[in-house]
């Protein structure tokens, strides 16, 4: 069972409030959009694409209901495909009212929380936030595509410049701006005890994050959203504010579930990423499991994956004899990335377990979606093969 708490207020210096809310447990839709516009019509813009996640709620809760059943590489894409889709249909209806109606430059920022089957499927455009509440401590799921945010990415401002700064409200993507959108689209698998946050930036600016992790925290969620909204009031309540606080039903694996994001962590082509980071590069891993003797590649078999293995341990042989063992954390075939490659060895299970398995199109396709992070990972697959070929090479050296 879903349990929420939503409110929105237009805060102490607004005459009017331009954040829209969807909150609807029945679907596990969640969706708050904060408009931009003032007299260009913020409100109508955030409306506008209100009303049409609205319409698209009952096909996004079937493709939820889908990967539940069926929980997979396959479905979980196919979900944030979808939710990618009503975000480009929002952009090109809030772009052509601004032009039908004289009202150009209304736009709004978006962050959605679609939730089901032990899981959370996020898109977001714009300053408004998603926040992971685990363990007494809170996660930013997302990143302010703003002008200060940039800036202090690039080293230009620090956080406490942008906290002060101007241009801290100039935001660098917009539901509306064009008939088209770049969402960040991510999921993230929901553990016991998990809450999600999402708010537009008239919480998060006013109130330090020490603060939101506490108040959300608190026990009862209603009580929690209204003591939110409450900080952002005592804070000067510059802006509107919108707090929509959810506890999702929790995966039903979840010892796998806390494995593969430890590995996700660790992993060399992930390592060091921002959370939010990598749970946008987690829709190129799927999930394989295997049992004692089943072969995840086989020697002589051309290869365009990369494994790492999540749960259990499997054996690496060549022409019948044990090479290595592998356990979690552990990976091969990362070459397969870059080129085609003849498997050197067969890889078969020791025990029952899973492994993440990301293929180089996979790759390919989520960095020309997403070039910064694509390069990232691209660097960091280069910078370990060459360190592994300068050990080689003086290895080689040694024996010469």
């Amino acid at each position: 069972m879903i349990r929420f708490s939503a409110q929105t207020h237009p805060g102490k210096r607004r005459k009017s409030n331009e954040d829209a809310l969807l909150a609807n447990a029945e679907t596990g839709l969640f969706v708050v959009a904060d408009g931009v516009g003032g007299r260009a019509a913020g409100e109508v813009a955030s409306a506008l694409t209100i009303q049409t996640f609205q319409e698209a709620a009952p096909g996004l809760s079937r493709a939820v209901r889908e990967y539940a059943a069926t929980p997979e590489w396959g479905s979980r894409n196919r979900v944030l495909e979808m939710l990618d889709a009503v975000c480009q249909e929002a952009s090109a209806r809030v772009y052509e009212e601004a032009e039908h109606s004289s009202r150009r430059g209304m736009t709004t920022t978006l962050v959605v929380a679609l939730v089901g089957g032990g899981a959370a499927f996020l898109a977001h455009v714009g300053d408004s936030r998603a926040y992971l509440v685990r363990d007494g401590l809170i996660r930013q799921l997302t990143e302010d595509h703003s002008m200060v945010n940039d800036l202090v990415r690039s080293g230009q401002m620090t956080w406490e410049e942008a906290r002060r700064s101007r241009y801290r409200s100039v935001i660098t993507r917009a539901v509306g701006l064009y008939p088209n959108v770049q969402a960040d689209l991510m999921s993230i698998e929901i553990l016991p005890g998990d809450r999600l946050l999402i708010c537009s930036d008239g919480l998060s600016d006013p109130v330090a994050s020490e603060k939101i992790e506490e108040l959300s925290c608190q026990n009862d969620v209603e009580t929690a959203t209204l003591d939110l909204v409450e900080a952002a009031l005592d804070g000067g309540g510059p802006d509107n504010i919108t707090v929509v606080l959810v506890e999702p039903e929790a995966t039903p694996e979840t010892e796998a579930a806390r494995a593969r994001a430890q590995v996700m962590q660790e992993l060399f082509l992930f390592h060091g990423l921002p959370f939010h980071a990598r749970l946008r590069v987690s829709r190129i891993c799927r999930d394989v499991k295997f049992s004692p003797g089943q072969a995840l590649v086989n020697e002589g078999v051309v290869g365009d994956a990369m494994y790492v293995i999540v749960q259990g341990s499997v054996s690496v042989s060549r022409n019948g004899v044990e090479l290595a063992r592998l356990s979690a954390g552990e990976h091969f075939g990362e070459l397969g990335l870059l080129e085609d490659q003849t498997r050197s060895a067969t890889v078969s299970g020791t025990t029952y377990g899973s492994a993440l398995v990301i293929d180089r199109a996979a790759l390919r396709d989520f960095s020309s979606r997403e070039p910064a992070l694509g390069n990232a990972l691209l660097w960091r697959l280069l910078r370990t093969l060459g360190d592994r070929l300068r050990v080689t090479n003086a290895m080689a050296t040694r024996t010469d």
